[in-house]
């Protein structure tokens, strides 16, 4: 996905791969009154009672960020002592010039 940016008097293309996957990852599902079915569902992962895989969590993540038409080419997994991360690199699969998102 390619934006049109105006900066001045001049339009310049920019691509918004990690932008828009930056917001979908941080969104709350149901939290934009204009888009109710944008982001994900961190509470419903976050309750004590509720067992998962990192697997499950990580597919949920893709999925979303392919619902929202962000192409996903690679999902590095980084353990730094408890804490598992998820860094997700995004953008055409062609050219490989996407941005990290953590």
């Amino acid at each position: 996905m390619i934006d049109i940016v105006g900066i001045g008097t001049d339009l310049r293309l920019f691509d918004a791969q990690t932008s828009k996957a930056q917001n979908v990852l941080s969104v709350q599902l149901g939290n934009l009154e204009y888009e109710p079915t944008f982001g994900v569902d961190l509470e419903f992962f976050i309750q004590e009672d509720f067992q998962f895989q990192n697997d499950s969590f990580k597919s949920y993540l893709i999925q979303r960020l392919a619902e929202s038409n962000v192409n996903v080419n690679q999902v590095l997994d980084q353990v730094e002592g408890l804490v598992k991360k998820l860094t997700f690199s995004v953008g055409d699969a062609e050219k490989l010039t996407g941005g990290f998102i953590r």
